[in-house]
């Protein structure tokens, strides 16, 4: 793993997506992989975009759910 990197993977996804997504999300933090995703991240009063754009820049891979 390269250093520099908190996270593994960015999830990226549609609300109207969310709940598989969600489960997406737990299976790969299971196989130990460290996860982004906005409902765990970002909390009430969080700026959105700059919790995105932190979120994006401190993980290794994207990945786009659609």
């Amino acid at each position: 793993m390269p250093e520099g990197f908190f996270y593994d993977v960015f999830l990226s996804y549609s609300s109207t997506d969310r709940p598989t997504v969600r489960k997406l999300a737990e299976r790969l933090k299971a196989s130990g992989l460290r996860v982004w995703l906005d409902v765990w991240e970002i909390k009430p009063g969080d700026s959105i975009p700059a919790k995105v754009e932190e979120g994006l820049e401190n993980s290794r891979v994207l990945i786009l759910c659609m």
